[in-house]
């Protein structure tokens, strides 16, 4: 049965796994609100207070990927005002006006 839903999903699906296109528009999964409480604005005055460092993927040739509040990124992309400067398996360095700052990846519910 389990198989039947899963190939009715793929064909519904067109086959293939499809990427979220935002049009403009905010991505849905996006926290409106930050841990701190205030809102978060995704344009060019994010904190880093306000990301969210998601996720780091290896091409596993030492070159790293990282995912901040939904956005795929990688060294020399910028988030807002601030532009990545390098990605470590446990870290993102990002600098904003001569200033850095880390954002660590946090383990399970943390």
């Amino acid at each position: 049965m389990l198989r039947k839903v899963l190939f009715i999903l793929f064909l519904f699906m067109g086959g293939y796994a499809q990427a979220y296109e935002d049009r403009g528009v905010r991505d849905p999964f996006w926290p409106l609100v930050s841990a701190s409480g205030t809102i978060i604005n995704y344009g060019q005055d994010v904190s880093v207070s306000d990301m969210i460092l998601e996720g780091i993927v290896s091409n596993g040739e030492g070159a790293y990927t990282a995912i901040i509040n939904g956005a795929v990124v990688e060294v020399g992309d910028s988030v807002g005002q601030y532009s990545i400067k390098s990605i470590e398996s446990q870290k993102v360095i990002l600098s904003k006006e001569n200033e850095i700052f880390e954002l660590d990846l946090k383990k399970g519910g943390e």
